[in-house]
């Protein structure tokens, strides 16, 4: 039996985008203590570095959008 899916709403889009900030934030954070340190798992860093690589694309897609949005609104 599959479980139904909330569908998408902007409310459901907001909490999602401020969940992977959340996230972000946190790792961001506890890598700057150096605790735990990469180096001593090179695997990880290897594993890390494509997300980050598509994190970024996708937030650049996602403001290219948004721009189109802006645009889209002021000529209204």
């Amino acid at each position: 039996m599959t479980e139904e899916k909330p569908k998408w709403t902007m409310e459901r889009i907001r909490n999602e985008v401020y969940d992977a900030r959340t996230k972000l934030f946190v790792i961001a954070k506890v890598l700057e203590t150096g605790q735990p340190d990469p180096a001593e798992s090179p695997e990880w860093v290897l594993v890390i570095k494509p997300l980050l690589k598509e994190v970024i694309d996708h937030a650049k897609a996602i403001q290219n959008l948004m721009k189109d949005e802006q645009v889209a609104a002021e000529k209204k």
